[in-house]
């Protein structure tokens, strides 16, 4: 009980103490202004704190300036290189020369004197070494034909009342000897008995032996037989 006492004594007077202290004189001129500061801190204001916000703008710009640059950096590009095409010249070809007179003519004499005239190059042979000509080769080959007979009209085709107009083509061969030794009929039409009249008339024809270049040979003829009724 004693010590509770005690304690609220000493509390009383650390008040009273607290209270009753002396202050000092301020001495006030006109010109000079002397201000002495109490002990008490809590009696000026303490700064307010700097908006939050404002803090927190000025490092986004920075980051954005940064972000620009990058951005920018990544925007340019390096200038292009221009291909220049080298243009490539075309070859011209160089004119063909032709050759002069004098070189023809040694040529065609060279030719004349390595390979011998034969005046039947035209001509073919047959497996005896005969000469054939052809009446359409133009060789110019002369004949002469001594006995000319003509088909007669088939009987199967007069029975068969057959009116239409035949025309039978050949190609025959004349023999050393002037005679026919092949017919060959070059036309596709067999009914009637057309051809065998025609084979019939062509197997009379005589010719005189055909004489070329001082050479006997054999000749190939063409001859058209046409039939029309009487």
């Amino acid at each position: 009980m004693k010590f509770y006492i005690f304690s609220f004594l000493c509390h009383l007077l650390l008040l009273f103490i607290f209270y009753k202290a002396p202050v000092k004189e301020i001495k006030m001129d006109s010109k000079n202004v002397v201000v002495y500061l109490t002990d008490k801190k809590n009696d000026i204001p303490a700064p307010a704190p700097a908006p939050i916000q404002s803090l927190n703008r000025e490092p986004i710009k920075e980051i954005k300036k940064v972000e620009e640059k990058k951005i920018e950096k990544k925007e340019i590009k390096k200038p292009e290189k221009k291909v220049v095409k080298k243009k490539v010249k075309k070859a011209v070809p160089k004119p063909i020369e032709k050759p002069s007179k004098v070189e023809v003519e040694k040529e065609t004499s060279a030719n004349t004197n390595t390979a011998p005239y034969n005046p039947l190059a035209g001509l073919v042979k047959d497996g005896t070494g005969t000469y054939i000509g052809d009446q359409r080769g133009g060789q110019g080959i002369g004949y002469k034909i001594k006995r000319e007979v003509e088909p007669q009209y088939p009987i199967m085709a007069k029975k068969a009342n057959f009116k239409k107009e035949v025309v039978i083509q050949t190609k025959f061969l004349v023999g050393l000897n002037g005679k026919v030794e092949e017919i060959i009929f070059l036309d596709n039409f067999t009914s009637y008995g057309f051809r065998k009249e025609v084979e019939k008339a062509l197997k009379q024809w005589e010719f005189a032996p055909i004489i070329y270049q001082g050479h006997n040979i054999k000749m190939y003829f063409y001859k058209d037989f046409r039939f029309n009724v009487k």
